[in-house]
């Protein structure tokens, strides 16, 4: 896990502006740095070791000849795999690291070496004899890269922040979304002049343009004709060689330990194969809401070598100003894994393992439950509901008048509506509307057949990727620290998603598909629980320390009276801050 800049133009770069740039990205590799200039082509780089933890492993890397130069962010969990294909092919290796894996693999198979990774990755590979740069960026978007492009250079970043001074300012559009989601959806950034390049694609820059190329997307189909204990079984036998793959390090790894059933399972399984596993937990004071009974049914049955890290009002307030100034966007989650990856850093670890993507590809949200019941209000006559949204409790079914299938998934996903986004921006409520409209343009899931399969697209390219995956990689790299998340592995879920919807819901046991897989491993309390989301008991401390923060008296009252959501204060709190310069 790194930190990787690079740029190109038509004139010589200032060095020291890029040295200013790449220091920004420091705290994601605090172990080296390094640079190549060429000087209208520079690319830097900060290393956090995880493999290879030897200087071979230093970046820029180039080959034998010197004709490419790689820089290289995020992990291949195959590469030894195919490291001995080209080594039967001929190629020498001076590392044991997947960079220069990556870096021959390219040599040997052009663009095609994308389509053979399985990880996750962001990386840059310049060929020095045609002054061509080649970019890719793995499926699911755990690895971010950000560039900035016009008629004179190109640029791109791990992080925003290194990209910044291109910006012209905060873009109204991602301001609309930001509201709307609680993140900014990529290929937007709250910047304008500055995107996200696209997961799940490669590139090539040359001659000032940039030709990018769809290399893989989430598929749902061909649907899946075996009986529901052989699709147990297989993904059983996927979830294993997963967490195998994850856990290869040569640093210290651990696992993120919520107590629920997608941190268990990883913490269970991965305990199968290494011994005096180390695991870490968030705890609070306020018991409704801590899982420290559940964590502790799980550490116990593995003896796990486990870390409590307690989390109060009092570290939440003063940990505020370390937490803004940690990203270069706004998001309205993020806190609970910036704690808990400090917490992983101060234990000695720098690899953990996290449970996302468990409820995207297992159904395990409320959103799929939803959807149904939103798709037959959607049927209604529209002044009934009209008269419905009227009440605060059904105001967002506004969202159901748009003329898409976001309509009977933004209802349940959705922070504001429109009209509350219009009247917080001083916008007309229709520029909204076209907003939204765009947002379908960049995700629309008209080519998926099943509403339950749409549920899940949404929540695996709108929520996972831009705001779970971002915060991971945002908190965890401000801890330097690793953040890995073996339910995205390419296998599985290339399996899971063309199981058939119906085998996935179960009337008392949520995930039921999962719980199945590992019910030989984790008692019932673990298994069979309710869902309980991974979150930090705000709406207490919020209320508790109100008066503390600088927010509209109007939207204090408004909470206070409990009108609003504390996760809508926050948001605003988070965006206001972030206006201010608070990043």
């Amino acid at each position: 896990m790194c930190g990787i800049i690079g740029q190109i133009a038509d004139t010589n770069i200032n060095r020291e502006d890029f040295e200013h740039r790449l220091a920004s990205l420091q705290h994601r590799g605090p172990d080296d740095s390094g640079i190549y200039d060429g000087h209208q082509v520079l690319l830097g780089h900060t290393r956090l070791s995880i493999l290879d933890l030897s200087h071979n492993g230093h970046q820029p890397m180039a080959d034998e000849s010197g004709q490419y130069i790689i820089v290289f962010n995020g992990e291949i969990y195959n590469f030894n795999h195919l490291k001995t294909k080209l080594q039967q092919k001929g190629y020498r290796f001076r590392s044991n690291s997947d960079t220069e894996v990556i870096l021959n693999g390219y040599i040997e198979y052009g663009d095609e070496i994308v389509r053979q990774l399985n990880g996750m990755f962001a990386f840059a590979i310049y060929n020095k004899s045609d002054r061509k740069l080649f970019l890719a960026r793995d499926r699911s978007g755990i690895k971010p890269l950000y560039y900035f492009q016009d008629s004179h250079c190109f640029a791109f970043a791990s992080e925003i922040k290194a990209l910044k001074s291109f910006s012209d300012g905060i873009d109204q559009e991602a301001k609309v979304l930001f509201l709307l989601l609680g993140s900014v959806p990529e290929p937007m950034t709250i910047y304008e002049n500055i995107h996200m390049f696209p997961a799940g694609h490669y590139a090539y820059f040359a001659d000032a343009t940039l030709k990018t190329t769809c290399y893989n997307t989430y598929s749902y189909t061909p649907k899946i004709t075996k009986s529901y204990d052989e699709i147990v079984k297989d993904v059983q036998i996927l979830l294993h060689k997963s967490i195998q793959r994850h856990l290869v390090s040569d640093a210290p790894i651990g696992t993120f330990l919520s107590g629920g059933l997608d941190s268990s399972a990883i913490t269970a399984i991965a305990a199968q194969y290494k011994e005096r596993l180390h695991t870490l937990s968030l705890v609070f004071n306020e018991k409704d809401l801590s899982e420290a009974y559940y964590q502790d049914i799980v550490v116990d049955r593995y003896r796990t070598e486990h870390t409590k890290y307690l989390i109060d009002d009092t570290l939440f307030l003063s940990s505020i100003d370390a937490f803004t100034a940690s990203f270069d966007q706004p998001s309205i989650d993020g806190l609970n894994t910036f704690f808990v990856s400090k917490a992983a850093r101060e234990s000695g670890l720098k690899t953990v393992l996290s449970g996302i993507g468990g409820d995207e590809i297992f159904y395990g949200y409320g959103s799929f439950r939803n959807a149904g019941k939103l798709k037959m209000l959607s049927r209604m006559p529209k002044l009934l509901v009209s008269l419905l949204q009227q009440s605060r409790k059904y105001k967002k079914l506004e969202l159901l008048q748009i003329d898409n299938a976001l309509s009977c998934y933004l209802p349940t996903r959705g922070l504001f509506t429109p009209t509350e986004i219009a009247k917080l921006m001083e916008i007309d409520r229709s520029m909204v509307y076209q907003t939204i409209s765009k947002l379908w343009e960049m995700y629309n899931s008209a080519h998926i057949d099943k509403s339950d399969d749409t549920i899940s697209f949404f929540e695996l390219n709108l929520y996972m990727k831009n705001q779970l995956l971002r915060d991971a990689d945002v908190f965890g790299m401000a801890n330097s620290l690793e953040i890995r998340v073996p339910f995205l592995d390419k296998a599985l879920v290339d399996y899971v998603l063309c199981i058939e919807p119906k085998h996935k819901y179960d009337r008392k046991t949520n995930k039921i598909i999962l719980a199945d897989a590992v019910k030989e491993l984790l008692p019932p309390e673990i298994l069979h629980r309710p869902k309980m989301g991974f979150t930090l008991p705000f709406a207490y401390w919020f209320r508790k320390h109100i008066d503390t923060f600088d927010i509209d008296p109007h939207i204090k009252k408004r909470f206070a009276n409990g009108v609003l959501h504390w996760s809508r204060v926050w948001a605003l709190l988070v965006l206001k801050r972030f206006e201010k310069g608070g990043q």
